[in-house]
């Protein structure tokens, strides 16, 4: 059958995920504009923020959450690639990162394929269950559906199943990806040029989704110490050895780093186990259907391992919580929960497989359904995200915008200016967030004036139509001219400082 199954479940996964996009960037409702995204578009904005410094010619990246001055020093694979594929198209990040996440997704599907095949699924069964592993889900779907809409569900609003990252991130289908064919890798390595060639698509991941590489580490060390003699794990473990210059560089980033130190600890709510029952019991179950063995090829004992090994670590990591982002371990997981089940579906005729889709499909339907009605969180004002592409061509690196946080994020992510306040995960994301209420509101214009230039403001918005010169707000020797002013009939000003007076080196 060749590529064929593959080709045709991605032709039908980038239909499905691609109509809404296109519904929801060609029919918005009256005055508002689609954000580009549709859950965590806080979370991707922030993702611009580092693409944008690659379309503007940067490898290495600062960001632009800390308010100090610090030099470049992450390294995104991901972010950098569709920050020069933005660059080409004429400044298009959207667009660029739809088009990454159809790559990825055909990657996910190819490499999904590979480890079906090498448990022994047949030919006739290729299609059915690259559409079960793609489309699957938990219950989530059917309960958000049928009862409590106003319930935030494991399955329908997280990555833990491929379809909402294939429907909503594609960082999370870029990492699974990457995962996926990194063990395939190790997995297939015989030779000294081979697990260099494995060591070295690690990297790729550690510098895409760290998280991602812990989890290799972690997949690749149980599958092996179950299924080797232990006088012969420690030679098919050594080349894990090849990871330890992207391991080093992630601590250091992530540990060492103060620009960078504070995501570890930041706030991440962990759910209970009824919720993750709910989300991820059917595919559980349909896992357990692997556990005799099935229709398996004579080697198929090592990639059913691995399946096996993530899957329980993730069970481990559902019990014991061992870091506080925990669930960021778990995207993703549904991949080889329904992977062990289609080859246990596999002792049936291709036709069950696909009648097995349908009840596990509950969550893509429901959040189809969802992305595609004609109101949502993803769309908003149209002035707001008009503030950021009147600053595209004033913003230089170093200048600091002061506007209301959601205009902070979409500014940070498409042009070169940062925000005082942004992404609530920054640092004093709470205390700024207080400032900027103040300052819009009860403070004078002398403490207002004060504040720019102790943060040295660069860029500022103004409700209304301020002026040429914001004098009400800023006093009249203020150095702020008008740049732009959008929206119709809510208005926004936007306003520059002559002569810049950016703090941050460019």
């Amino acid at each position: 059958m060749g590529p064929r199954p593959v080709l045709l479940a991605w032709l039908l996964l980038a239909g499905l995920t691609g109509l809404p996009y296109l519904r929801a960037a060609l029919d918005p409702p009256p005055g508002t504009t689609f954000v580009g995204f549709f859950f965590y578009a806080d979370d991707q904005y922030n993702y611009l923020s580092f693409v944008q410094q690659a379309e503007d010619g940067a490898f290495r990246f600062r960001n632009k959450l800390v308010e100090e001055p610090h030099p470049p020093a992450l390294l995104n694979l991901e972010w950098w690639l569709v920050g020069r594929l933005s660059a080409a198209l004429g400044h298009h990040p959207l667009v660029a990162y739809r088009l990454l996440g159809l790559a990825a997704a055909l990657a996910l599907l190819a490499g999904l394929d590979a480890w079906l095949r090498a448990m022994g699924l047949p030919d006739p069964h290729r299609l059915p269950a690259l559409l079960l592993v793609t489309m699957g889900g938990g219950l989530g779907g059917i309960l958000f559906t049928f009862g409590d809409q106003g319930r935030w569900y494991l399955d329908l609003f997280t990555g833990l199943f491929p379809f909402i990252g294939l429907l909503v991130n594609a960082h999370f289908v870029t990492g699974t990806a990457l995962l996926l064919w990194t063990l395939w890798a190790y997995l297939r390595a015989r030779t000294p040029l081979g697990q260099v060639g494995a060591s070295a698509l690690g990297t790729v991941l550690g510098l895409v989704r760290p998280y991602d590489l812990v989890l290799l580490v972690a997949i690749r060390s149980l599958g092996v110490l179950v299924t080797e003699p232990i006088r012969l794990s420690w030679r098919r473990l050594l080349p894990l050895a090849g990871l330890a210059p992207v391991v080093l560089y992630n601590y250091w980033l992530f540990y060492r780093t103060p620009a960078f130190a504070f995501y570890r600890t930041a706030f991440y709510e962990f759910p209970g186990l009824g919720d993750f029952a709910l989300a991820l019991g059917p595919a559980a179950l349909l896992a357990a259907l692997a556990i005799p063995g099935g229709r398996g090829a004579p080697d198929a004992r090592g990639p059913r391992a691995h399946l096996w090994a993530w899957a329980l670590l993730a069970a481990a990591i559902i019990l014991a919580r061992p870091v506080h982002f925990s669930l960021q371990f778990l995207v993703g997981v549904g991949v080889p929960l329904l992977a062990l089940g289609a080859v246990g579906l596999a002792r049936f005729g291709p036709g069950v497989m696909l009648v097995a889709v349908l009840p596990l499909a509950g969550t893509a339907l429901a959040a189809l359904r969802l992305v595609s009605g004609p109101t949502g969180p993803w769309f908003v004002p149209s002035e707001r995200l008009a503030v950021a592409q009147a600053l595209r061509g004033s913003c230089r690196p170093g200048d600091v915008l002061l506007s209301p946080p959601d205009i902070g994020q979409y500014a940070a992510g498409l042009t070169a200016c940062r925000a005082y306040v942004s992404h609530p995960i920054g640092p004093d994301y709470a205390r700024r967030t207080e400032e900027v209420r103040a300052f819009f509101g009860t403070w004078d214009p002398t403490l207002r004036a004060a504040f720019l230039d102790r943060h040295c403001i660069t860029h500022l918005t103004l409700p209304g139509d301020a002026g040429p010169v914001p004098g009400a707000w800023l006093g009249e020797a203020t150095a702020f001219r008008a740049l732009a002013r959008v929206g119709q009939p809510t208005v926004i000003s936007v306003y520059a400082r002559e002569g810049g007076g950016g703090c941050w080196p460019p």
